[in-house]
C-alpha cells in the first residue's frame, strides 16, 4: 500500500507541473488574435507548444526543440517541433540552436515573442562558438558531470562557451519578448534555468574559468583558450514569468497527503548536496520522529548530486539517496520512502527513481547484494533493478527537480 500511495503523491507533483496544467493561465495577458512567434527549448517544449497552439491557433508560428521521445501527439500548428539529444548534445542540438537564433533574428520590432523554456534547454539548444567543436563541448560537459559540479556551475561554464545561452537567444530578437519558464533549478534563478537562454546574466568568462580551475580542467584545452578572449554576455529586455517549480509541485503533493489524513512536514523545497550525505541526515530525522511515536510524512525537493570519482557508477541521485537511506535506517520498522525525478529520468536510465521499506535490506541480502559495496561503487540502478523496486512512469515532458517523501507509520 505504501508504495502505491507514495507513488500517487509523486504523480500529483508531476501532474501540476505539466504544461497542460500550469501554462494556459499565463497566456491570458495576450489576445488569441495576436500574431506571436513561439521559440523554445527544453523537455517540456513540445507540450508547451501544444498549449500555445490551443490558445493562439495559426496566429502562432515558430519552433521549439525537445528531447527525442518527448514530442507530443497533439498538434502544434505552425510551431515546428525539432528533436535533439539530452543530457549530452548532438548535431541536432547544434542545428536546432542555429535555427532558433535565425528565427529570432527575423522577428520584427512590432511582433510579440513568447519563449517557452524548461529544463534540458542547455543541452537541446547547443551552439558552440567558432573555434570550439561539439566534441570539445561534450568532453567539457562530461568532465563537469563526473567532477560533481553543481548545475549552477555547469550552466555558468556552458553559457560562456555558447552562441545562444546567457541571454543570447532573447538578445537576437528585436520583438516584444516574454519568457514563460518551468524551473528545474533549485532556487529558481532565471539565469541558470536552461543556462538562461532569454535572461540577462552577470557572470563573466573569468567566472567560468574559475570553475574549470576549481575542478582541475586542462588549462591548455581549446575551451580555456576561447574563454580567455570570450565576449561579455549581452543586455536583454523583456518580461519573465515562472509557471511551475518545485514549490508548486511539493505543495500539491502535500495537499493530497493532508486530504488523506496525513500530517506532513516539508524538510526543504531546495535540498542540495551529495545524495548519501543528505540521506544520512534525513534518516536521522526520520528515526527521531519514529522514536517519538509520530505518524508523519517528511517531504523534500531540490536536486542532489553524486560525485563518481574514479568509479563508473550506474544509477542516479534519487536511487543513491534511497540506497543510502535504507542503509542508515537499518530496517527501522514502519518506515518507507520514495525518491524520484519529476522528469521521469533519474541519472542516465529511463527510471524515475525507487522505493524502499523496512524489508529492503533483508531482501537485498537474500539475493546477495552488498549495500555498502554498492554505495561505494555508486551502483544504485542494479540494486533497485534486482529488487524490482524502481519507480517507472516514462517521460513526463516536464521537470521541477527531485521529489522525495519518507513515510513514518
Amino acid at each position: 500500500m505504501n508504495k502505491a500511495f507514495l507513488t500517487s503523491l509523486f504523480e500529483e507533483a508531476v501532474r501540476v507541473s505539466k504544461p497542460k496544467y500550469c501554462l494556459p493561465t499565463h497566456f491570458s495577458s495576450f489576445s488569441p488574435a495576436d500574431r506571436v512567434c513561439i521559440l523554445g527549448a527544453g523537455k517540456a517544449a513540445a507540450d508547451m507548444a501544444v498549449e500555445a497552439y490551443k490558445y493562439f491557433g495559426d496566429n502562432a508560428y515558430g519552433m521549439v526543440v525537445t528531447r527525442y521521445g518527448y514530442e507530443s501527439k497533439e498538434p502544434t500548428g505552425r510551431i515546428e517541433v525539432r528533436l535533439a539529444a539530452h543530457p549530452v548534445p548532438d548535431e541536432n542540438s547544434v542545428e536546432g540552436a542555429k535555427a532558433l537564433l535565425e528565427m529570432a533574428a527575423r522577428v520584427s520590432s512590432s511582433d510579440k515573442v513568447i519563449f517557452l523554456i524548461s529544463g534540458g534547454g542547455s543541452a537541446l539548444a547547443c551552439a558552440p562558438p567558432m573555434g570550439v567543436t561539439l566534441d570539445e563541448k561534450l568532453a567539457l560537459h562530461k568532465f563537469l558531470l563526473r567532477s560533481g559540479a553543481s548545475i549552477e556551475e555547469v550552466n555558468t561554464v556552458r553559457k560562456h562557451v555558447s552562441l545562444i545561452k546567457g541571454g543570447r537567444l532573447a538578445a537576437a530578437s528585436k520583438g516584444n519578448n516574454t519568457s514563460l519558464v518551468i524551473s528545474d533549478v533549485v532556487g529558481d534563478d532565471p539565469a541558470f534555468i536552461a543556462s538562461g537562454l532569454t535572461v540577462e546574466d552577470h557572470t563573466t568568462p573569468d567566472d567560468a574559468m574559475s570553475i574549470l580551475d576549481k575542478y582541475g580542467f586542462d588549462t591548455n584545452a581549446t575551451v580555456v583558450q576561447y574563454l580567455r578572449h570570450a565576449p561579455p554576455l549581452p543586455s536583454v529586455t523583456g518580461s519573465y514569468k515562472l509557471v511551475a517549480n518545485a514549490n508548486h509541485a511539493i505543495d500539491a503533493a502535500v495537499k493530497k497527503a493532508t486530504e488523506a489524513g496525513w500530517v506532513t512536514e516539508v524538510i526543504s523545497y531546495t535540498e542540495t548536496g551529495e545524495a548519501q550525505a543528505v540521506a544520512k541526515r534525513h534518516a536521522a530525522l526520520a528515526l527521531e520522529y519514529k522514536k517519538q511515536g509520530k505518524r508523519v510524512l517528511l517531504v523534500s525537493g531540490g536536486e542532489l548530486t553524486v560525485t563518481l570519482g574514479n568509479t563508473k557508477g550506474d544509477g542516479g541521485p534519487n536511487q543513491e539517496y534511497l540506497m543510502a537511506l535504507a542503509h542508515a535506517l537499518s530496517q527501522a520498522p514502519g518506515v518507507s520512502a520514495l525518491a524520484a525525478d519529476t522528469d521521469g529520468v533519474d541519472g542516465s536510465r529511463d527510471v524515475a527513481g525507487g522505493f524502499i521499506d523496512d524489508t529492503t535490506l533483508k531482501r537485498a541480502s537474500a539475493v546477495g547484494l552488498n549495500v555498502k559495496a554498492m554505495l561505494t561503487a555508486h551502483n544504485s540502478f542494479s540494486f533497485f533493478n534486482q529488487l524490482h523496486d524502481h519507480v517507472i512512469i516514462g517521460p513526463t515532458r516536464t521537470n521541477v527537480n527531485d521529489f522525495r517523501v519518507i513515510c513514518i507509520e
